[in-house]
């Protein structure tokens, strides 16, 4: 234990242990006034949050075709540890964990029943069907996995190649220099330590609900508390094992599986499914998000008090901020022996076009199958968003199967994102930490694994998809200002690279 990090340890622990203590034992609105304090502070925060998502792709773009995108991580000899089927496998499955799973079909309904009210899009129009698919790609693909890019690569510069320590503050040498090493950097891995343990529980939260959806599709279980407890309890067990097992044994091998079931996933429904409208109304979308990239991304589209936007966009921020300190500690662990220019494919470019692609098959077949049925929006309002997925399947030949492949899709998912984060949740508290000891104790690996579990299990029982929702919006608050260091010190490293030696 004398290595264990006390200062950042407890306080986060604490921190957990208040929130948790108030969802419980404080009045029965306790997850609505965390969830409105925190939309408050994310509307007033709107501006520096757009703002540092497109400036994150634009120092991604400036990264990779600056000097800086041939150096090598580690050094001019580092070798990579993995072969880059298996850097894409890993890169893809922490970053896109359950999200495109539970959201891929319930996401474009809610888009197409209610678009914004700034751009006057007539509710379940074609305008509104072509809206729902571009916004779909807005809110998955370059922009959220630019945040996450960002601060790993600049992780992975400050660990390999600048000698600083195993910790998020390292991202901020920088611009911080020595005082990102002192109290200043404790309070940074704390705070983000919080961030992260708050997004992932929310990303667990939707896991075992997608779950619940499946086993009620296919065995008429009914989708509750007590069976989500009882898949919360099933998903920890799991994926603390594959941690405790370390990268080579437990990451790798679930990532390699969970790429190739997303991939038969996207084959299969894409030969059953609709697909010359889906192709179509896909193409549309990829248009409409192109020549509306800017003033979306800057929300200069929309009015000040839209509703629409903290429901969604400033909602979707805040979840893919939460979750960036601690994928920029694993992403940047595991790109050894990469060039930056290499990472920045693997990172954002790749699982870019990968979700695209999935998006149109997913979401195309929601939108095309509720413009012949209109079946998917009345259950959509009976049965929740976890239920939209398996209602596609049931429409399509081998409907069964399908379910039963995208059920254990989910549960690979979740446990393939959960397992490298509860290892890099574990590493931000141990300070033993080097290149060539690169694995924290399994007992903390285990601790963090029950504390997320347990959080995520609380806040779904008490309060479904919007306890969800607050953890991700809170999570997401602090780590906006992680993420607006991370990306000044990575433009300082760009302007500066001969000044910091990289």
């Amino acid at each position: 234990m004398e290595k264990l990090r006390h200062s950042v340890f407890w306080p986060s622990l604490l921190l957990l242990g208040a929130g948790l203590a108030y969802t419980l034992f404080g009045p029965d609105s306790a997850v609505g006034d965390l969830d409105r304090l925190a939309r408050v502070i994310i509307l007033f925060l709107r501006t520096p949050i757009s703002v540092t998502a497109m400036a994150s792709l634009g120092i991604c773009v400036l990264v990779a075709i600056s000097p800086l995108g041939k150096v090598r991580l580690g050094g001019p000899e580092a070798k990579p540890e993995l072969t880059t089927w298996q850097y894409f496998s890993i890169a893809l499955c922490t970053t896109v964990a359950v999200g495109i799973l539970f959201w891929a079909t319930a996401e474009p309904l809610y888009q197409y029943q209610a678009p914004p009210q700034s751009l006057r899009i007539a509710p379940e129009s074609q305008g509104a069907r072509v809206f729902a698919m571009s916004t779909l790609i807005h809110h998955w693909t370059l922009l959220p996995y630019s945040m996450y890019a960002v601060p790993a690569v600049l992780f992975a510069l400050a660990f390999y190649n600048l000698g600083q320590p195993f910790r998020l503050s390292s991202c901020l040498y920088p611009l911080l220099g020595k005082f990102s090493r002192g109290g200043v950097g404790v309070v940074v891995d704390t705070v983000c330590l919080f961030a992260l343990v708050a997004g992932m529980a929310a990303s667990l939260g939707a896991g075992i609900l997608t779950l619940g959806g499946g086993l009620s599709s296919l065995f008429g279980i009914e989708s509750g508390p007590v069976l989500w407890v009882a898949l919360g309890i099933l998903v920890v067990a799991s994926f603390i094992v594959s941690a405790v097992s370390g990268l080579q044994k437990g990451v790798r091998v679930l990532s390699d599986l969970n790429t190739k079931v997303f991939f038969a996933l996207m084959l299969l429904i894409g030969l059953v499914g609709p697909s010359g409208d889906r192709i179509a109304l896909t193409l549309a979308g990829v248009a409409d998000y192109t020549v509306n990239l800017v003033p979306r991304g800057f929300l200069w589209a929309f009015d000040d008090k839209d509703p629409w936007l903290l429901a969604w966009t400033l909602f979707y921020w805040a979840n893919w901020m939460a979750w960036a300190p601690v994928t920029a500690l694993f992403l940047g662990r595991i790109s050894k022996g990469y060039t930056v220019r290499q990472m920045m494919l693997f990172t954002l470019v790749l699982p870019s076009l990968f979700v695209t692609v999935w998006m149109g098959i997913l979401g195309g077949s929601a939108l095309v199958l509720e413009s012949q049925s209109q079946s998917l929006l009345p259950k959509l309002a009976t049965s929740g968003p976890e239920s939209i997925i398996y209602a596609i399947l049931d429409t399509m030949p081998l409907g069964t199967v399908l379910t039963v492949v995208f059920v254990i899709g989910v549960f690979i998912s979740y446990v393939t994102a959960a397992d490298s984060n509860t290892m890099a949740m574990a590493g931000l508290c141990w300070s033993g930490i080097s290149p060539d000891s690169p694995d924290p104790p399994a007992k903390l690996k285990i601790l963090w694994g029950c504390i997320v579990g347990s959080l995520a299990v609380i806040m779904i029982c008490s309060a479904g998809v919007d306890g969800v929702k607050a953890l991700s919006n809170l999570g997401g608050i602090p780590a906006l200002f992680f993420e607006i260091g991370c990306a000044v010190s990575l433009l300082i490293l760009v302007l500066n690279r001969k000044k910091f030696d990289v």
